[in-house]
Protein backbone atom coordinates (compact mmCIF):
# COMPACT_ATOMS: atom_id res chain seq x y z
CA UNK A 1 0.00 0.00 0.00
CA UNK A 2 1.42 3.29 -1.08
CA UNK A 3 2.06 6.22 1.25
CA UNK A 4 -0.59 8.34 -0.48
CA UNK A 5 -3.29 5.70 0.15
CA UNK A 6 -2.36 5.51 3.84
CA UNK A 7 -2.54 9.30 4.15
CA UNK A 8 -5.96 9.28 2.41
CA UNK A 9 -7.34 6.56 4.71
CA UNK A 10 -6.04 8.41 7.78
CA UNK A 11 -7.58 11.64 6.57
CA UNK A 12 -10.93 9.91 6.01
CA UNK A 13 -10.89 8.39 9.47
CA UNK A 14 -10.08 11.78 11.02
CA UNK A 15 -12.92 13.40 9.11
CA UNK A 16 -15.37 10.68 10.17
CA UNK A 17 -14.25 10.97 13.75
CA UNK A 18 -14.64 14.77 13.69
CA UNK A 19 -18.11 14.53 12.15
CA UNK A 20 -19.19 11.91 14.65
CA UNK A 21 -17.76 13.93 17.54
CA UNK A 22 -19.50 17.10 16.36
CA UNK A 23 -22.86 15.36 15.97
CA UNK A 24 -22.38 13.65 19.33
CA UNK A 25 -21.75 16.97 20.98
CA UNK A 26 -24.89 18.25 19.29
CA UNK A 27 -26.80 15.37 20.86
CA UNK A 28 -27.03 13.01 17.92
CA UNK A 29 -25.37 9.61 18.02
CA UNK A 30 -24.64 8.37 14.51
CA UNK A 31 -23.99 4.86 15.76
CA UNK A 32 -27.51 4.36 17.12
CA UNK A 33 -30.95 4.95 15.63
CA UNK A 34 -33.02 7.80 17.06
CA UNK A 35 -36.27 9.66 16.52
CA UNK A 36 -36.48 13.46 16.38
CA UNK A 37 -39.50 14.89 18.16
CA UNK A 38 -40.40 18.52 18.90
CA UNK A 39 -42.50 20.48 21.36
CA UNK A 40 -43.66 24.10 21.30
CA UNK A 41 -43.15 26.23 24.45
CA UNK A 42 -44.01 29.82 25.27
CA UNK A 43 -40.91 30.26 27.47
CA UNK A 44 -37.64 28.32 27.18
CA UNK A 45 -35.61 30.24 29.81
CA UNK A 46 -32.52 28.25 30.94
CA UNK A 47 -33.11 25.59 28.25
CA UNK A 48 -30.15 25.18 25.88
CA UNK A 49 -29.03 23.02 22.99
CA UNK A 50 -27.66 19.74 24.42
CA UNK A 51 -29.96 19.98 27.45
CA UNK A 52 -31.05 16.46 28.47
CA UNK A 53 -34.34 14.72 27.80
CA UNK A 54 -35.19 12.46 30.74
CA UNK A 55 -37.68 9.84 31.80
CA UNK A 56 -37.90 9.32 35.55
CA UNK A 57 -34.56 11.13 35.89
CA UNK A 58 -32.74 8.97 33.32
CA UNK A 59 -31.37 10.60 30.18
CA UNK A 60 -32.80 9.10 26.97
CA UNK A 61 -32.18 12.00 24.60
CA UNK A 62 -30.77 15.45 23.95
CA UNK A 63 -32.08 18.80 22.75
CA UNK A 64 -30.65 19.45 19.27
CA UNK A 65 -32.27 22.67 18.09
CA UNK A 66 -34.34 25.61 19.35
CA UNK A 67 -35.97 28.02 16.90
CA UNK A 68 -38.91 30.41 16.55
CA UNK A 69 -42.31 28.95 15.79
CA UNK A 70 -43.26 29.53 12.18
CA UNK A 71 -46.81 30.73 12.96
CA UNK A 72 -46.34 32.48 16.34
CA UNK A 73 -43.11 34.33 17.07
CA UNK A 74 -43.98 34.44 20.79
CA UNK A 75 -43.43 30.68 20.99
CA UNK A 76 -40.35 28.52 20.53
CA UNK A 77 -40.04 25.09 18.86
CA UNK A 78 -37.67 22.76 20.66
CA UNK A 79 -36.34 19.72 18.76
CA UNK A 80 -34.80 16.76 20.56
CA UNK A 81 -33.53 13.27 19.68
CA UNK A 82 -34.67 10.17 21.57
CA UNK A 83 -33.13 6.74 21.24
CA UNK A 84 -35.45 4.57 19.13
CA UNK A 85 -35.27 1.74 21.63
CA UNK A 86 -37.56 3.78 23.96
CA UNK A 87 -41.20 3.59 22.95
CA UNK A 88 -42.69 7.01 23.67
CA UNK A 89 -46.47 7.29 23.29
CA UNK A 90 -47.97 10.16 21.33
CA UNK A 91 -49.87 11.40 24.39
CA UNK A 92 -46.70 11.80 26.45
CA UNK A 93 -46.22 15.20 28.10
CA UNK A 94 -42.85 16.95 27.62
CA UNK A 95 -42.50 19.11 30.74
CA UNK A 96 -39.81 21.74 31.15
CA UNK A 97 -38.39 21.25 34.62
CA UNK A 98 -35.51 22.85 36.49
CA UNK A 99 -32.42 20.69 37.01
CA UNK A 100 -31.23 22.82 39.93
CA UNK A 101 -29.92 26.29 40.67
CA UNK A 102 -26.95 25.93 38.29
CA UNK A 103 -27.74 23.26 35.67
CA UNK A 104 -30.60 25.06 33.94
CA UNK A 105 -33.62 23.13 32.66
CA UNK A 106 -34.30 19.83 30.97
CA UNK A 107 -37.24 18.09 29.27
CA UNK A 108 -38.97 15.47 31.40
CA UNK A 109 -41.19 13.06 29.48
CA UNK A 110 -44.16 11.79 31.48
CA UNK A 111 -46.49 8.99 30.36
CA UNK A 112 -48.35 6.07 31.94
CA UNK A 113 -46.89 3.14 29.92
CA UNK A 114 -44.86 2.33 26.85
CA UNK A 115 -46.67 2.37 23.55
CA UNK A 116 -47.07 -0.30 20.92
CA UNK A 117 -47.79 0.03 17.23
CA UNK A 118 -49.57 3.12 15.98
CA UNK A 119 -49.69 4.74 19.47
CA UNK A 120 -45.93 5.39 19.43
CA UNK A 121 -44.50 8.75 18.49
CA UNK A 122 -42.57 8.60 15.23
CA UNK A 123 -39.77 10.72 13.85
CA UNK A 124 -41.02 14.30 13.32
CA UNK A 125 -44.08 14.02 15.63
CA UNK A 126 -44.99 16.77 18.13
CA UNK A 127 -45.51 16.11 21.82
CA UNK A 128 -47.63 18.27 24.07
CA UNK A 129 -45.54 20.55 26.29
CA UNK A 130 -45.79 21.77 29.87
CA UNK A 131 -43.71 23.59 32.47
CA UNK A 132 -42.93 22.86 36.10
CA UNK A 133 -41.31 25.50 38.31
CA UNK A 134 -38.38 25.12 40.69
CA UNK A 135 -40.61 24.44 43.69
CA UNK A 136 -42.59 21.85 41.79
CA UNK A 137 -39.38 20.22 40.58
CA UNK A 138 -38.05 19.99 44.14
CA UNK A 139 -41.26 18.86 45.88
CA UNK A 140 -43.42 17.37 43.21
CA UNK A 141 -46.83 18.48 42.00
CA UNK A 142 -48.70 16.39 44.54
CA UNK A 143 -46.77 17.82 47.49
CA UNK A 144 -46.93 21.50 46.60
CA UNK A 145 -50.48 21.95 47.86
CA UNK A 146 -49.77 20.04 51.06
CA UNK A 147 -46.58 21.97 51.74
CA UNK A 148 -48.21 25.30 50.93
CA UNK A 149 -51.14 24.49 53.24
CA UNK A 150 -48.85 23.54 56.09
CA UNK A 151 -46.65 26.55 55.44
CA UNK A 152 -49.70 28.84 55.50
CA UNK A 153 -50.91 27.34 58.78
CA UNK A 154 -47.45 27.66 60.36
CA UNK A 155 -47.10 31.24 59.13
CA UNK A 156 -50.51 32.15 60.55
CA UNK A 157 -49.65 30.55 63.89
CA UNK A 158 -46.30 32.33 64.05
CA UNK A 159 -47.78 35.68 63.06
CA UNK A 160 -50.68 35.24 65.49
CA UNK A 161 -48.33 34.55 68.42
CA UNK A 162 -45.83 37.31 67.65
CA UNK A 163 -45.62 39.73 70.52
CA UNK A 164 -47.85 37.79 72.91
CA UNK A 165 -46.97 37.97 76.58
CA UNK A 166 -44.78 35.05 77.61
CA UNK A 167 -43.54 34.27 74.09
CA UNK A 168 -39.72 34.02 74.12
CA UNK A 169 -37.35 35.52 71.62
CA UNK A 170 -35.95 38.92 70.70
CA UNK A 171 -38.59 39.48 68.00
CA UNK A 172 -41.47 38.97 70.44
CA UNK A 173 -39.81 41.26 72.97
CA UNK A 174 -39.28 43.86 70.26
CA UNK A 175 -42.93 43.64 69.21
CA UNK A 176 -44.05 44.06 72.84
CA UNK A 177 -41.76 47.07 73.23
CA UNK A 178 -43.13 48.55 70.00
CA UNK A 179 -46.67 48.02 71.26
CA UNK A 180 -45.81 49.83 74.51
CA UNK A 181 -44.17 52.63 72.52
CA UNK A 182 -47.26 52.85 70.32
CA UNK A 183 -49.49 53.19 73.40
CA UNK A 184 -47.20 55.86 74.83
CA UNK A 185 -47.24 57.73 71.52
CA UNK A 186 -51.03 57.55 71.50
CA UNK A 187 -51.17 58.97 75.03
CA UNK A 188 -48.64 61.68 74.14
CA UNK A 189 -50.62 62.56 71.03
CA UNK A 190 -53.81 62.85 73.05
CA UNK A 191 -52.08 65.03 75.65
CA UNK A 192 -50.58 67.16 72.91
CA UNK A 193 -53.98 67.64 71.33
CA UNK A 194 -55.39 68.72 74.68
CA UNK A 195 -52.54 71.16 75.20
CA UNK A 196 -52.96 72.53 71.69
CA UNK A 197 -56.70 72.96 72.20
CA UNK A 198 -56.14 74.62 75.57
CA UNK A 199 -53.38 76.87 74.24
CA UNK A 200 -54.99 77.70 70.91
CA UNK A 201 -56.01 81.17 72.10
CA UNK A 202 -52.58 81.96 73.50
CA UNK A 203 -51.00 80.52 70.38
CA UNK A 204 -53.14 82.76 68.21
CA UNK A 205 -52.14 85.76 70.30
CA UNK A 206 -48.50 84.77 70.02
CA UNK A 207 -48.82 84.48 66.25
CA UNK A 208 -50.54 87.88 66.13
CA UNK A 209 -47.73 89.36 68.25
CA UNK A 210 -45.14 87.81 65.97
CA UNK A 211 -46.95 89.29 62.98
CA UNK A 212 -46.96 92.67 64.73
CA UNK A 213 -43.25 92.36 65.50
CA UNK A 214 -42.56 91.41 61.88
CA UNK A 215 -44.55 94.41 60.71
CA UNK A 216 -42.62 96.69 63.07
CA UNK A 217 -39.35 95.24 61.82
CA UNK A 218 -40.46 95.84 58.25
CA UNK A 219 -41.29 99.45 59.11
CA UNK A 220 -37.93 99.85 60.86
CA UNK A 221 -36.06 98.35 57.94
CA UNK A 222 -34.88 101.76 56.75
CA UNK A 223 -33.56 102.65 60.20
CA UNK A 224 -31.82 99.30 60.47
CA UNK A 225 -30.22 99.86 57.06
CA UNK A 226 -29.05 103.31 58.19
CA UNK A 227 -27.65 101.83 61.39
CA UNK A 228 -25.81 99.16 59.43
CA UNK A 229 -24.47 101.85 57.08
CA UNK A 230 -23.19 103.83 60.08
CA UNK A 231 -21.59 100.70 61.54
CA UNK A 232 -19.99 100.03 58.16
CA UNK A 233 -18.67 103.60 58.05
CA UNK A 234 -17.30 103.36 61.59
CA UNK A 235 -15.64 100.07 60.71
CA UNK A 236 -14.11 101.69 57.64
CA UNK A 237 -12.86 104.65 59.68
CA UNK A 238 -11.32 102.30 62.20
CA UNK A 239 -9.67 100.39 59.38
CA UNK A 240 -8.28 103.63 57.91
CA UNK A 241 -7.05 104.97 61.26
CA UNK A 242 -3.54 104.33 62.52
CA UNK A 243 -4.71 101.74 64.98
CA UNK A 244 -1.22 100.62 66.20
CA UNK A 245 -0.28 104.21 67.18
CA UNK A 246 -3.63 104.68 68.93
CA UNK A 247 -3.18 101.40 70.76
CA UNK A 248 0.37 102.41 71.75
CA UNK A 249 -0.83 105.73 73.17
CA UNK A 250 -3.63 103.93 74.93
CA UNK A 251 -1.11 101.53 76.45
CA UNK A 252 1.04 104.47 77.59
CA UNK A 253 -2.04 106.11 79.15
CA UNK A 254 -2.90 102.86 80.87
CA UNK A 255 0.67 102.56 82.20
CA UNK A 256 0.54 106.14 83.52
CA UNK A 257 -2.85 105.38 85.04
CA UNK A 258 -1.36 102.32 86.72
CA UNK A 259 1.45 104.47 88.21
CA UNK A 260 -1.05 107.12 89.39
CA UNK A 261 -3.26 104.41 90.86
CA UNK A 262 -0.22 102.95 92.65
CA UNK A 263 0.72 106.40 94.07
CA UNK A 264 -2.91 107.01 95.03
CA UNK A 265 -2.92 103.63 96.75
CA UNK A 266 0.21 104.63 98.71
CA UNK A 267 -1.37 108.00 99.64
CA UNK A 268 -4.55 106.27 100.74
CA UNK A 269 -2.54 103.86 102.84
CA UNK A 270 -0.70 106.82 104.50
CA UNK A 271 -4.00 108.62 105.03
CA UNK A 272 -5.43 105.46 106.49
CA UNK A 273 -2.48 105.23 108.92
CA UNK A 274 -2.92 108.93 109.85
CA UNK A 275 -6.63 108.46 110.38
CA UNK A 276 -5.91 105.46 112.60
CA UNK A 277 -3.47 107.60 114.67
CA UNK A 278 -5.96 110.48 114.82
CA UNK A 279 -8.67 108.03 115.83
CA UNK A 280 -6.38 106.72 118.58
CA UNK A 281 -5.70 110.30 119.84
CA UNK A 282 -9.39 111.19 119.77
CA UNK A 283 -10.16 107.94 121.56
CA UNK A 284 -7.68 108.83 124.32
CA UNK A 285 -9.10 112.32 124.50
CA UNK A 286 -12.60 110.89 124.77
CA UNK A 287 -11.45 108.60 127.59
CA UNK A 288 -9.76 111.50 129.45
CA UNK A 289 -6.18 110.37 128.96
CA UNK A 290 -3.44 113.01 128.50
CA UNK A 291 -3.16 116.80 128.82
CA UNK A 292 -5.40 117.51 125.85
CA UNK A 293 -8.16 115.48 127.44
CA UNK A 294 -7.76 117.34 130.71
CA UNK A 295 -7.82 120.70 128.91
CA UNK A 296 -10.98 119.70 127.11
CA UNK A 297 -12.76 117.98 129.99
CA UNK A 298 -11.59 119.96 133.19
CA UNK A 299 -13.97 122.94 133.53
CA UNK A 300 -12.10 124.53 136.45
CA UNK A 301 -8.85 124.49 134.52
CA UNK A 302 -10.65 126.17 131.64
CA UNK A 303 -12.04 128.88 133.93
CA UNK A 304 -8.63 129.48 135.53
CA UNK A 305 -6.96 129.65 132.13
CA UNK A 306 -9.60 132.08 130.92
CA UNK A 307 -9.12 134.26 134.02
CA UNK A 308 -5.30 134.15 133.73
CA UNK A 309 -5.53 135.09 130.08
CA UNK A 310 -7.82 137.97 130.93
CA UNK A 311 -5.51 139.26 133.69
CA UNK A 312 -2.43 138.86 131.50
CA UNK A 313 -4.18 140.82 128.79
CA UNK A 314 -5.01 143.59 131.26
CA UNK A 315 -1.43 143.65 132.55
CA UNK A 316 0.07 143.91 129.11
CA UNK A 317 -2.43 146.57 128.15
CA UNK A 318 -1.67 148.62 131.25
CA UNK A 319 2.08 148.17 130.75
CA UNK A 320 1.75 149.49 127.24
CA UNK A 321 -0.31 152.49 128.28
CA UNK A 322 1.43 153.32 131.56
CA UNK A 323 5.02 152.19 131.39
CA UNK A 324 6.07 154.72 134.02
CA UNK A 325 3.84 153.02 136.46
CA UNK A 326 6.10 150.03 136.52
CA UNK A 327 9.56 151.48 135.83
CA UNK A 328 11.00 154.99 136.67
CA UNK A 329 14.42 156.24 135.80
CA UNK A 330 15.71 159.67 137.00
CA UNK A 331 19.18 160.96 136.37
CA UNK A 332 18.82 163.95 138.65
CA UNK A 333 16.84 162.28 141.49
CA UNK A 334 13.64 163.92 140.52
CA UNK A 335 10.57 162.64 142.38
CA UNK A 336 8.11 160.61 140.40
CA UNK A 337 4.71 162.05 139.78
CA UNK A 338 1.76 160.50 141.37
CA UNK A 339 -0.07 158.06 139.06
CA UNK A 340 -3.36 159.27 137.71
CA UNK A 341 -5.81 156.75 136.36
CA UNK A 342 -6.66 157.64 132.77
CA UNK A 343 -10.23 158.05 131.76
CA UNK A 344 -10.10 155.55 128.93
CA UNK A 345 -8.29 152.82 130.87
CA UNK A 346 -9.02 149.55 129.01
CA UNK A 347 -8.84 147.62 132.25
CA UNK A 348 -11.92 149.47 133.46
CA UNK A 349 -13.74 148.69 130.24
CA UNK A 350 -12.82 145.07 130.47
CA UNK A 351 -13.96 144.88 134.10
CA UNK A 352 -17.24 146.52 133.13
CA UNK A 353 -17.76 143.98 130.57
Amino acid sequence: MSREIKIGILTFLVLVTMIWGYTFLKGRNLLSASNELFTTYSDVTDLNVSSPVLVNGYKIGTVTKIKLNATDVKKMDVFYLIDSEYKIPKNAIANLKSLGFVDGKGIFLEFDKECSGVDCALDGDELKGGSIGLLGAMLGDSDITEYSTELTKSAKAIIGNIGKEGEPGAINETIRQMEAISKNLTAITATTNQLINASSTNLKRTIDNMASVSSALAKSNQKIEGLLANIDKITGDIAKSNLPVTIGKTNETLDASKVAISELKTTLESANTTMKDLSSVLNNVSKGNGSMAKLMNDKDLYINLEASTKNLNLLLQDLRLNPKRYAHFSVFGKKQKEFTLPQDDPAIKLEDK
